[in-house]
């Protein structure tokens, strides 16, 4: 990806935001952007927020592969492809979420490990307050060659996980 490229991140909660401004600007794993709140999978993105993209934007969309419904994220990728400043989608599927994708990338057997969380139910708020979560993905030896590596299953198999167009080879 060209450096200073226009990168547009939308991701489905705060939790993902969180970690996305992690990898990004703590980490520097994954090329910088502004992060937005929007669930791919759910709405539609809105001419509004089309009307601020500036030409050239690459539109990164990260989403959850535990449901069964692709209209709405196929609305949305052609929708984006179609809009004149839009440069490149790249898509990035979870498999199957978030605390899926963590607990193959860092050593720990369950979620609730990463932070300390009480329960798995805990760890989300636990993970969109914490204020040190780099360190403790470092601590838990976070790989960035393992996060969002794999290829998501039926009916998001036809969807390319383009992750690697992102990340930053800092080795």
């Amino acid at each position: 990806m060209k450096k200073n490229a226009n990168v547009q991140y939308f991701v489905e909660g705060e939790d993902e935001k969180k970690l996305v401004n992690t990898l990004k600007n703590d980490l520097k794993v994954i090329t910088p952007g502004k992060v937005q709140i929007i669930n791919v999978i759910q709405n539609i993105v809105s001419d509004m927020i089309l009307m601020t993209f500036k030409q050239g934007t690459i539109v990164v969309l990260v989403f959850d592969t535990d449901t069964n419904n692709t209209d709405t994220l196929n609305k949305n990728i052609s929708k984006l492809k179609k809009y004149r400043n839009v440069a490149d989608v790249i898509t990035i599927p979870q498999v199957k979420n978030l605390e899926d994708e963590l607990k193959y990338s860092c050593n720990i057997r369950k979620i609730t490990e990463l932070l300390n969380s009480r329960s798995v139910s805990n760890f989300k708020s636990d993970l969109i307050h914490i204020t040190n979560l780099d360190s403790k993905l470092k601590e838990h030896s976070f790989d960035i060659n393992r996060f969002w590596s794999r290829h998501p299953e039926s009916p998001y198999e036809n969807i390319t996980n383009q992750a690697d167009m992102i990340k930053i080879n800092n080795k």
